[in-house]
């Protein structure tokens, strides 16, 4: 498969505000990754009285060591939270990021 999207994978970081209260930040884990996304479909909920929508899709990156659910991808401007994080066919050359907006 070719990877021709470009992403950026985030991590989370957790620091204190001056009042002392934990303010969550995003720390580039990895910048300029290749990989292929395939959409796998779309949701829509309701939250309230609002109307969400949202995608879910899979990113094909090359395998590497520390991707977790904890983790975030930003392609296009979008932010996608990873769901589950698949090694290919149990081999260590690429791995499939399940995410959803």
């Amino acid at each position: 498969m070719i990877k021709r999207h470009r992403i950026t994978v985030q991590a989370p970081t957790e620091t204190l505000d001056a009042t002392g209260q934990p303010v969550v930040t995003w720390a580039n884990f990895r910048t300029n990754e290749p990989a292929e996304f395939k959409p796998t479909g779309g949701m829509e909920s309701m939250r309230g009285k609002q109307l969400e929508a949202g995608t879910k899709g899979i990113f094909r990156v090359n395998y590497r060591e520390g991707y977790t659910v904890q983790m975030r991808i930003v392609h296009n401007g979008e932010n996608y939270g990873i769901t589950y994080v698949n090694p290919v066919d149990g081999l260590r050359r690429e791995i499939d990021l399940m995410v959803k907006t």
